[in-house]
């Protein structure tokens, strides 16, 4: 088997039949289904026939590509240091600038980490030198390959195929997992890594890389592949500690959103209603110190706050800012757009509230405004007894009177996922009280339909670990769905709440839990949610040792003979 020229017009070299034939039906088996004993001796085989046919050519063939994408992310140490190298030779003519070689080599790039983590301690001397000759091997593919991207950056960052290439090297110089990787085939499992060990040659590339970026930071603002280069580039240097993150993230925004006459229109409000320079402005955002947002907020942002909250692109950079903003600039945000809070909740962007509202969480001077404007963008905020009625209106994120005939009864429909929010932030708060007062007026059957829904079964994972949530308070909303154990138990969502009582409950708690599930056990059984469930409240053994200790207490004349059996258990 070998390789030949002329592949699929481009000029390369390509598969000898025998060989495309070879990875077709590797293919054909991966796609039927290996146990996990069969892949691994499945894929050391093939890797080994990739190597020997030649990375290359193998990851520009359709059935080779898609083989090599499969096995890769299994591959050891000393198979990683063969293929690689072959795959950055070249640059954009070679496997980085093809639509399949590009996406093998980001696999194979995705590899590195793992297997420099999976890497043993201990071998023989001479495995040693082998592992260290492929960690070698490894350290050189990448610095080649971080030097062709580096000499020509733009070009890579815009191309098609090689901006999966820029991406994913990103991610392996600041040594931070890979995002999308392919999944393994049927019945594999992931290897599990000792953790990543970063060469020390890779921060000084990373940060080689960032200047090229921020050299040619205009030529990188479009097309949307390069754009996402940019992001993943600030990312990655955000998360791996570099120095070479602010200056990037300071350049970026100079570039789209340079400072302005102050009655000037904001050059920030403009980027953030821009579709392509938007993201940017968000992960830059998103990366930017407290002392540069709290000047962006100030310089740009402050008093244009309405309609940068009601547009439907701008929306979101106000979020990413309310996600990264030390306190003084929340409290200005909630001082400016609390009173308004009912126009981007209107026009559709109930993301703006649960931002703002998880922003105030860990600073409780903020937390009483902004529930009391909360609530009086909902219409429940006065007269006091519409309060009872807060959690059905915030968790379906709709406002009192927008239905003929709301009256002040509390009542659940449909749990939205950015209303799940909203109530999980304000059980968070130090007076969760309002809240707490809601869920207490709905009635047992909505509680229940609260936790079998997979957005409201968060709001009672909220209720269950908030610490600001009174035990009292917990219990008396527990007692309510007795009744409907067995409900909870035979669902997906509702077992995984049943779960989180349990393992809060008292001894008493439990107990009523346990009898009532008891003389459901039939169903239970029947059900794949409730056998877990059985499984996991140890309902048999409870209820055994329940009978022995109610035995003791009934006869203490008796409690030699029955002792023995309630230790053995």
């Amino acid at each position: 088997m070998g390789v030949r020229r002329g592949e699929r017009g481009r000029g390369g070299p390509g598969l000898e039949p025998d060989t495309a034939g070879y990875f077709r039906r590797a293919l054909e088996t991966l796609q039927e289904g290996l146990s996990p004993e069969e892949l691994a001796l499945f894929a050391p085989n093939v890797l080994a026939e990739a190597v020997t046919a030649g990375p290359g050519p193998a990851a520009l063939d359709p059935g080779g590509s898609r083989v090599l994408r499969a096995l890769l992310p299994r591959a050891p140490l000393e198979v990683l240091g063969r293929v690689l190298p072959p795959l950055v030779v070249g640059g954009l003519r070679g496997p980085a600038g093809h639509p399949t070689g590009a996406r093998v080599l980001e696999v194979a790039l995705a590899r590195v980490l793992p297997a420099l983590g999976e890497a043993t301690a201990g071998r023989e001397e001479e495995e040693e030198e082998e592992e260290e000759e492929a960690v070698g091997r490894l350290e050189e593919a990448v610095g080649r390959l971080t030097a062709e991207v580096t000499g020509d950056a733009v070009a890579f960052a815009r191309h098609p195929a090689g901006s999966f290439v820029v991406r994913a090297l990103l991610r392996v110089l600041g040594g931070t997992p890979g995002a999308g990787s392919p999944q393994l085939p049927p019945g594999a499992a992931e290897p599990k890594a000792k953790g990543p060990a970063l060469p020390p040659s890779f921060p000084p590339l990373l940060g080689q890389l960032a200047e090229a970026f921020e050299e040619h930071l205009s030529s990188l603002l479009s097309p949307a592949g390069a754009s996402l280069c940019l992001q993943v580039a600030l990312e990655v240097l955000h998360r791996s500690q570099s120095p070479a993150c602010s200056r990037l993230c300071d350049a970026l925004i100079g570039q789209l959103a340079p400072p302005g006459p102050a009655s000037a229109e904001s050059a920030l409000v403009r980027g953030l209603q821009d579709p392509e320079r938007s993201r940017l402005l968000e992960a830059a955002m998103t990366v930017a110190g407290p002392r540069r947002l709290r000047d962006l907020f100030r310089r740009e942002l402050k008093g244009r706050l309405r309609g940068v909250a009601t547009h439907r692109l701008a929306n979101h950079g106000l979020q990413r800012l309310l996600d990264h903003a030390p306190a003084d600039v929340v409290g200005e945000v909630l001082s400016e757009l609390g009173p308004a809070l009912a126009e981007p909740l209107a026009r559709g962007h109930p993301g703006v509230l649960t931002a703002l509202l998880g922003a105030c969480r860990p600073h409780p001077h903020l937390q009483q405004e902004a529930l009391c404007r909360l609530l009086q963008a909902f219409g429940c905020w006065e007269p006091r007894e519409r309060r009872r009625a807060c959690v059905g209106l915030l968790a379906g994120l709709r406002p009192f009177g927008d239905e003929e005939g709301a009256e002040t009864e509390p009542s659940l429909g449909a749990v939205t996922l950015h209303g799940s929010l909203l109530l999980q932030h304000l059980l968070h708060f130090r007076d969760p009280g309002p809240v707490l007062g809601g869920l207490q007026a709905l009635p047992p059957p909505a509680l229940a339909a609260l936790a079998r829904s997979p957005p409201g079964s968060r709001v009672w994972d909220a209720v269950l670990s908030s610490p600001a949530v009174p035990a009292r308070a917990r219990r008396r909303l527990l007692r309510k769905l007795k009744g409907h154990f067995l409900s909870l138990a035979c669902h997906r969502n509702g077992s995984r709440v049943l779960d989180a009582v349990w393992a809060s409950a008292s001894v008493p708690a439990r107990a009523a839990i346990a009898e009532e599930l008891a003389s459901q056990r039939e169903a239970l059984q029947r059900d794949p949610h409730g056998r877990g469930v059985a499984r996991t409240l140890s309902l048999d053994l409870f209820l055994r040792r329940r009978r022995l200790w109610e035995r003791l207490q009934a006869a203490p004349d008796r409690r030699r003979g029955l002792l023995g059996p309630l230790l053995e258990d």
